[in-house]
């Protein structure tokens, strides 16, 4: 079996250096962990998750506890395929880096923090990434109580600085509204994401900003509750198209519920783009090839999950800085076919 002293006698270096390289590789020079980690690969050294974790105290882990849906198996995380253009981000992030991400799912929202309670008591990741965030959100409070590293993908209202990498969500609504008002749109309706969620005060907090910029009437049918699945954005959009005097655009919370609304237009035999506009959020990969193809407001999954986990292990390894790290990433308006121009009608 090989071991680290037959890497050190090939690569010509020090046990030391052998040691520094799996346990902190960025105080070894650049060049020599490349001769490192070749000599690894030609030699087929796999070091001993254990034998690490006892010397190092680190389990070269990351944790992620998505919240599920019994009933139909999808993350109750904002977009379902969002979320899984997050988790590859992640995924791919973290083992470029020697860690592993382990997923612990949680069927129920009373399940989380004892999922968090475990995975903390009994140290089995060096830190935690959290998601849909709350403004009040008790795996905050219990991770700080317990000063355990950890980061959030977006934010809370918590009094106490953390880390975060979050999406200007306001700025993206505001993008959007901007646009269909160039479109001569007045009549705009919006799908609110689920109460609760931090990133539903701070897209209404966009909607509000924009609707006054742009002198805008706030109508009430027209501020719809909405989901993050085709169902939800359907269901509004029947809603809305029954109204005396329907919206001639729709911003929706997610691409999925921008989907289920461009279906209902077909289904009442409306053109997206044409006779009401409609807008996403998210710019999954679907978003480009749906028919019509969807303009959206298009959150960089991969700069954010590379950011998230390069944040955290700032956190873990105690270079995080103080304050703690927290980014705010610009979201981009993306035009494609479901938007046009205003009918006079």
């Amino acid at each position: 079996m090989t071991t680290i002293r037959d890497i050190a006698r090939k690569a010509n270096v020090s046990i030391g250096t052998i040691s520094n390289y799996l346990n902190n590789p960025e105080v070894v020079a650049e060049d020599t962990r490349q001769v490192i980690r070749k000599t690894i690969e030609e030699l087929g050294y796999h070091p001993s998750a254990a034998a690490r974790s006892l010397k190092s105290r680190l389990t070269r882990r990351l944790g992620l506890v998505p919240l599920i849906s019994v009933e139909d198996n999808h993350s109750l995380d904002p977009g379902d395929i969002a979320f899984l253009e997050f988790l590859s981000a992640v995924n791919t992030a973290a083992a470029e880096n020697g860690y592993d991400l382990l997923l612990s799912a949680a069927t129920r929202a009373r399940q989380e923090l004892k999922i968090y309670e475990r995975l903390v008591g009994e140290m089995q990741v060096d830190g935690l990434i959290l998601m849909g965030m709350r403004a009040d959100d008790p795996r905050v409070h219990l991770l700080q109580k317990r000063g355990f590293p950890f980061v959030t993908y977006g934010q809370t209202a918590a009094s106490e600085p953390y880390a975060f990498v979050d999406v200007d969500g306001a700025a993206g609504v505001r993008q959007a509204i901007r646009h269909l008002v160039d479109f001569g749109h007045r009549r705009i309706a919006y799908l609110r994401p689920p109460e609760g969620l931090m990133l539903a005060e701070q897209r209404w907090r966009g909607v509000v900003e924009a609707f006054q910029e742009h002198q805008l009437d706030l109508v009430e049918d027209y501020l719809v509750p909405g989901g993050f699945n085709e169902r939800s954005g359907q269901v509004a959009m029947h809603l809305l198209l029954d109204l005396p005097h329907p919206p001639t655009a729709v911003i929706c919370p997610n691409d999925l519920a921008a989907f289920g609304a461009l279906h209902a237009l077909q289904v009442r035999g409306l053109r997206a783009g044409v006779d009401v506009s409609v807008v996403g959020f998210d710019d999954i990969q679907q978003a480009a090839h749906w028919q019509p193809s969807l303009t959206t407001i298009a959150q960089p999954f991969r700069e954010i999950g590379f950011e998230t986990v390069r944040i955290l292990l700032a956190v873990v390894c105690g270079n995080g800085g103080t304050p703690p790290p927290q980014l705010f990433i610009e979201p981009r308006l993306v035009v494609r076919q479901s938007t046009g121009l205003a009918p006079t009608k």
